[in-house]
């Protein structure tokens, strides 16, 4: 077995509760067979990425409805999706799809929600606050059938390319997470690094990098995780990271241990981002 073949975290034992966030890269047509972004070409890549790793919360991001399939036909029938168009519509249109991947053996699905990352948040598939696409976040309220403990995993994938739009939304996520009153988890291609005003934004909101709450003794050499198919550069920007509440009072997530994935299965990135993995158990008073 090669460094590539094992995973990086791969199944983890009760109460650990593994997270990973992902975006997969949607297809992108009349690209040569061979071109590194391909999707034929990645395809097997992310199945066995995903089928290895085995999560229990998987966050996607830029996945179009075949690669939702693609997916949870890789990880098995305990999977469910839970996943929204970011355009508003049915599930039939191809568009690209935000949302969770679910461990349902592990995790009860209960209520999920889909809003809009702009001002008017029901106006699902609307552009704002100079972001040339829609963006949103899907909510989800789930279960520890261990722990029994209940909180809320939110998936979004946040605009690259303006500032306001990265600052808004960073606020508008921390409401969501205050109106759940639940321990959250959120996990994101927040398109802004961890020094951004954006990550200064969520910190002041009470999410807690979890990258930051692992002792730096156990912390592995960060990387950036756009590294668009190559070697990912040392010490930059971590555009997709999950994030935790700070010590709500109904339970406090205890980070084990964090890791961004430079796996080429088969010798092929599986995605112009690296996934991004966190290890918590909830820990309740």
């Amino acid at each position: 077995m090669t460094p590539d073949d094992a995973p990086v975290v791969g199944p983890v034992a009760a109460p650990a509760l593994h997270c990973m966030t992902f975006n997969v890269r949607r297809p992108m047509p009349h690209l040569r067979a061979a071109h590194p972004d391909a999707w034929a070409r990645r395809a097997p890549a992310v199945a066995a990425l995903v089928r290895s790793e085995a999560p229990h919360l998987l966050a996607v991001q830029e996945a179009v409805p075949t690669q939702v399939q693609h997916l949870t036909a890789a990880m098995g029938s305990r999977w469910a999706a839970v996943v929204a168009d970011r355009d508003g519509a049915d599930g039939t249109t191809g568009g690209e799809h935000v949302g969770v991947v679910v461990d349902t053996d592990r995790l009860h699905v209960g209520s999920t929600t889909t809003v809009a990352l702009g001002p008017d948040r029901s106006r699902v598939g609307s552009r704002a606050w100079g972001a040339p696409f829609p963006r949103i976040a899907v909510l989800v309220e789930l279960e520890d059938r261990v722990t029994g403990v209940r909180f809320v995993a939110i998936a979004t994938h946040v605009d690259p390319f303006s500032p306001l739009a990265q600052v808004r939304s960073a606020r508008l996520i921390g409401a969501l997470v205050r109106e759940a009153g639940l321990p959250a988890v959120v996990l994101a291609d927040w398109n802004a690094g961890e020094r951004s005003a954006a990550a200064r934004v969520l910190a002041e909101e009470g999410l807690d990098d979890t990258w930051d709450l692992v002792p730096a003794r156990d912390r592995p050499a960060g990387v950036g995780t756009y590294a668009h198919y190559r070697e990912p550069k040392p010490g930059g920007p971590r555009l997709d990271r999950v994030l935790v509440t700070r010590d709500h009072p109904a339970a406090r997530a205890v980070v084990q241990r964090v890791a961004v994935s430079t796996r080429r299965p088969g010798g092929v990135w599986p995605s112009d981002h690296t996934p991004v993995h966190a290890v918590i158990r909830w820990e309740t008073p």
